[in-house]
């Protein structure tokens, strides 16, 4: 019983919890009353990069996060406020039903209780208890990332799902940690119609990801109209759906990967929605007509990973010693446009660190200590897929910085979305420029994804076990326990800015250009845009 009631505290302080900030909400816009507020039939989203997949395999980064997210065939999803500017300015840490109706702890506190909503796919089938264990079992097998994300949320993946009835399923768990519910609404946890997706299964295609990848067939509410991987995707709204939407009917994205033809098309209203360009272009379009741009409120860090298992950077020193020769102020002023603030810590809410503060002179000492007090060659790999073309300017200014210690950067661009994520997974890199979105916003998640031993994501190398056992101890803190999980926060924050296997560059804002009016073109705390919340 003890599980049963640590999940009722971890529900209630999900329902009560929010981010806080100071960011700003929508950009120069006054909200529309409802009777006001322009309802758009069909929209177009530009965006940098789409994926070779409809499913999480293979994975493309920030570009599969867009198709994922925005289609929402997830069991939950972070609350939005009540207005855009709310969502913009304060991002929920709480969850609602998506496609669940409910999430209650078992009794006996051996798991969590889904009851499912009443919606139909593409193909007509009702979504089912089935549906969600053959989705999740085979989305394992898929993307083995998913794997690693549901058991670092306490579920037990080697027996996850208990069939209740045909509207209930059990999700079973092996403990209950901080954000076990929230992480249902991440969207590696895609609900498929494991009817219609049974009959494309091949002995060579045991989870028909070959034909997924390709069609649609889940309750996001949504047809596919067209897909070209890495192109254009086109979903036009399923009428017999029975969820929530917008008014919105179609959805074109369009992956445009130049900057200011995306610009342009945001100005002259042929797309409605666009993000990821240059930060200095998203002050021109502020100051077009029809245009406003969003700076959100947001968690989300632009970084700096390091191959930490060979070579000069498995030295401690030499990665304290690249931090310090960074100059995060200069970086936001020349690359950012100012649109984020320089990191004084691995986290948002660490005490500032002396391995962040921006001193030449303590990192030439720093790197005299070590056997490459001459310098070194140093490969920093980047794409603009993620963080964004702000990528390319971060590079060239880290570049400079750091040859003022004596070490020769080599930059690498990596044109293909899916070539770097495999890259970065694979831990092919030496060096590599990148960003921590938010996929769950419980800082317990997002400090053991990239940073805990074993974790999924951590392809730095780098293992800390005070690191560890601290990271623990805050997953198993309930979220109303604010002080107590903010002082483990700080102690984590200050063992990895030591250790330095990742470096926070800037905390960014969730920075967006839409076309006034359309409302629901807000990002949820994952950072992105959800269909179906279009023209509300």
């Amino acid at each position: 019983m003890k599980n049963s009631r640590l999940l009722l505290g971890w529900v209630a302080a999900a329902a009560a919890l929010s981010i806080t900030g100071c960011g700003s909400g929508p950009s120069g816009e006054a909200q529309p009353s409802s009777g006001q507020a322009v309802k758009p039939e069909s929209v177009v989203i530009a965006v940098g990069a789409l994926p070779d997949s409809l499913t999480a395999s293979p994975w493309g980064g920030s570009a599969s996060h867009v198709v994922l997210s925005g289609l929402g065939s997830q069991l939950f999803q972070y609350k939005s406020g009540a207005t855009d500017a709310e969502s913009c300015s304060t991002p929920s840490t709480a969850v609602t039903g998506r496609l669940a109706e409910s999430a209650v702890p078992a009794a006996d506190g051996t798991g969590v209780i889904v009851k499912l909503r009443k919606l139909t796919s593409q193909f007509g089938n009702t979504l089912s208890a089935e549906d969600v264990k053959w989705s999740l079992e085979t989305g394992m097998v898929r993307q083995i990332v998913m794997k690693g994300s549901l058991k670092s949320s306490g579920f037990n993946v080697d027996n996850l799902v208990t069939v209740i009835d045909d509207h209930t399923v059990q999700l079973n768990t092996l403990q209950m940690t901080s954000f076990t519910v929230e992480s249902l609404q991440n969207n590696l946890f895609s609900i498929y119609d494991s009817k219609e997706a049974k009959t494309h299964i091949t002995p060579d295609d045991p989870t028909a990801n070959k034909w997924l990848s390709k069609n649609l067939a889940d309750y996001s509410g949504w047809k596919l109209e067209e897909f070209t991987p890495g192109t254009s995707f086109t979903v036009t709204a399923d009428p017999k759906w029975e969820g929530e939407r917008g008014s919105v009917k179609r959805v074109v994205v369009k992956a445009v990967p130049n900057t200011s033809t995306r610009a342009q098309l945001i100005k002259t209203g042929e797309a409605q929605i666009a993000n990821g360009f240059e930060y200095e272009q998203y002050g021109s379009m502020a100051d077009s007509s029809g245009v406003s741009v969003l700076k959100c409120t947001s968690q989300t860090r632009d970084t700096m990973m390091f191959n930490t298992k060979t070579g000069p950077l498995a030295d401690e020193k030499v990665r304290q010693a690249i931090s310090m020769a960074i100059d995060r102020a200069a970086l936001v002023k020349g690359a950012y446009s100012g649109y984020g603030d320089p990191s004084g810590s691995i986290f948002p809410t660490g005490d500032a660190a002396s391995t962040y503060k921006f001193d030449l002179d303590g990192a030439k000492i720093l790197l005299s200590q070590t056997q490459y007090a001459n310098g070194f060659p140093l490969t920093l790999s980047y794409s603009v897929s993620r963080p964004g073309p702000v990528a390319k300017s971060s590079a060239v200014l880290i570049q400079s910085m750091l040859g003022k210690i004596g070490i020769k950067v080599d930059l690498m661009n990596v044109a293909s979305p899916t070539d770097f994520s495999s890259a970065l997974i694979e831990g092919r890199f030496q060096a590599v420029l990148y960003s921590e979105p938010i996929v769950i916003a419980d800082p317990a998640f997002y400090t053991y994804a990239f940073y805990a031993t074993g974790a999924p994501s951590n392809t730095t190398g780098w293992s800390n076990p005070e690191f560890d056992a601290a990271r623990t101890k805050l997953a198993a803190t309930p979220q109303t326990n604010t002080a107590e999980r903010a002082a483990l926060l700080k102690t984590m924050a200050a063992i990895e800015d030591k250790g330095v296997p990742i470096l926070s560059l800037v905390q960014v804002k969730g920075t967006l250009a839409k076309e006034t009016g359309l409302t629901g073109a807000v990002p949820l705390s994952n950072g992105q845009v959800y269909f179906n919340a279009l023209g509300k």
